[in-house]
């Protein structure tokens, strides 16, 4: 889109450069019989500055646009990573709660040791997963620079 404005800009100028229709040219025609041409020719080279200036403005608009998109892009995307970094951490928070529990039941000697240590044991390798699994989320989400003020602000 950018670089077909940028097209029409040029082919724009090109046309405004090479055309007979400049002000001195003007003035050596309005000093002729029919002064129709001079003027018709003054209004179109008006019309090409103006439009002119609104591709460059439709120039700039459309890079602005696109950096919202590609801005847009990039908080959708960390706030799934904090959603993935939150659902983990409750997932974990839980299985702590149920270990905790588990250690309670084993105090008022509900369950054995036995029963305790197998369970602890699993306990463990899940919540060892779960932990290096929301570290490679916060390290990604990092590298994706969501944690940046700038891009806090945009929310």
């Amino acid at each position: 889109m950018t670089a077909f404005l940028f097209l029409l800009q040029v082919l724009l100028l090109r046309s405004m450069r090479s055309s007979g229709d400049t002000v001195s040219h003007f003035l050596r025609q309005r000093r002729a019989k029919n002064p129709l041409k001079p003027f018709v020719a003054s209004h179109v080279y008006r019309m090409q500055k103006w439009s002119l200036f609104l591709l460059c403005c439709l120039c700039l608009l459309s890079v602005r646009i696109s950096d919202l998109k590609a801005e847009e892009a990039t908080v959708e995307k960390c706030v799934e990573y904090f959603d993935e970094i939150l659902e983990t951490q409750k997932t974990r928070q839980m299985l702590q709660h149920g270990a905790n529990e588990l250690m309670r039941r084993y105090d008022r000697g509900n369950i054995t040791k036995i029963e305790l240590d197998n369970t602890l044991h699993v306990w463990y390798i899940v919540e060892n997963e779960l932990k290096e699994k929301v570290t490679a989320l916060y390290d990604t989400a990092y590298e994706k620079k969501c944690f940046e003020e700038k891009l806090n602000e945009s929310r």
